[in-house]
């Protein structure tokens, strides 16, 4: 078995955006999230990432994930996702965790953004560290594009949760990345045989709220498959869609930071170095060795790749 070369918790989520101050007034105003730190990428990252980049800025609290938000100056760039079902392939929806969904959801509201879905209810069971557990989310559209599930734990058996719902009064830290994939091949050529990790919950979701929430139809089934290594979870999330839905077509939406929206989203790395050389060897694209802007950290060493079905990924050391 190959070590598992993402380990932790999700770091970091990178959103670009044209429309800067609207972007800041959600994240701040409407979901609650403080400015940690601003700045402008550097010379380097602008020649990697886009020299259309130009500004960024972390939201978060002192523990967790940020939220990195990057301005383009491109005027006329659409959100990535634009046309995208819940099923189309990519890197697809950011999750944060709260103890009140419905205050949330009419916060949003009252600051003039929109909902995809209202709050509703539907559960998970699974072996430890998952339990049973009754969950009541609700989706949200940004102002680049990006698409946010906001889950409040109403009750649970056992388990642990991944989305530390009590952390803060509002809106948490995001806790996970989904990724939308037709069948689990991506898991057998790549993510496990390569970076080592595989699903530590795998879940079948059959529940209309739950098709609701992601913006599907109502008989929309899918597989939830709960990424990590043992019994620790990463914080990213796979849903499986063709088992259950043989009809669908499925279209591609590769991470870009020339669109808006959801650009790419960051991990913790034991060794940054071996994890190039096997995303290598496998053939699998290495956009570079400088990263985006962390906490206290402006350009720090990475990996940043791309995966099989184009999402954009960063590694950081330990």
């Amino acid at each position: 078995m190959q070590p598992a070369l993402i380990t932790g918790t999700l770091q970091a989520v990178s959103i670009v955006t044209h429309c800067w101050h609207q972007s800041l007034r959600f994240y701040t105003d409407a979901l609650g999230y403080p400015i940690l730190q601003q700045g402008l990428l550097s010379l380097a990252q602008r020649q990697i990432f886009g020299m259309h980049l130009t500004r960024y800025a972390l939201l978060g609290y002192e523990q967790g994930s940020v939220i990195r938000l990057l301005e383009t100056s491109l005027s006329d760039a659409v959100p990535n996702r634009l046309g995208a079902r819940p099923w189309d392939l990519g890197m697809a929806v950011v999750e944060a965790g709260t103890p009140d969904v419905e205050a949330v959801y009419y916060r949003v509201l009252r600051n003039r953004f929109g909902a995809i879905s209202e709050p509703a209810e539907f559960e998970a069971e699974g072996p430890e560290p998952l339990g049973w557990v009754m969950m009541k989310s609700a989706a949200f559209l940004g102002p680049a594009g990006e698409q946010l599930f906001v889950t409040q734990i109403v009750r649970r058996k056992g388990g642990a949760s991944l989305l530390k719902e009590s952390a803060v009064k509002g809106v948490n830290a995001p806790a996970n990345v989904v990724i939308s994939m037709k069948d689990r091949s991506p898991i057998e050529i790549f993510w496990h045989p390569i970076l080592g990790i595989s699903p530590v919950n795998d879940l079948p979701m059959c529940q209309p709220l739950a098709a609701k929430i992601m913006g599907g139809p109502s008989d929309m089934g899918f597989d939830m498959l709960l990424m990590g290594h043992g019994s620790h979870r990463i914080g990213m999330e796979q849903h499986v869609y063709a088992p259950y839905n043989p009809t669908y077509d499925y279209k591609a939406y590769p991470c870009t930071f020339e669109k808006t929206g959801l650009a790419s989203a960051c991990w913790q790395s034991p060794n940054l170095d071996l994890a190039a050389a096997r995303i290598s060897a496998a053939g699998f694209e290495i956009i570079s060795r400088l990263g985006l802007p962390m906490r206290q950290q402006a350009t720090p060493e990475a990996v940043v790749f791309r995966g099989p079905l184009g999402e954009i990924v960063e590694l950081v050391s330990l």
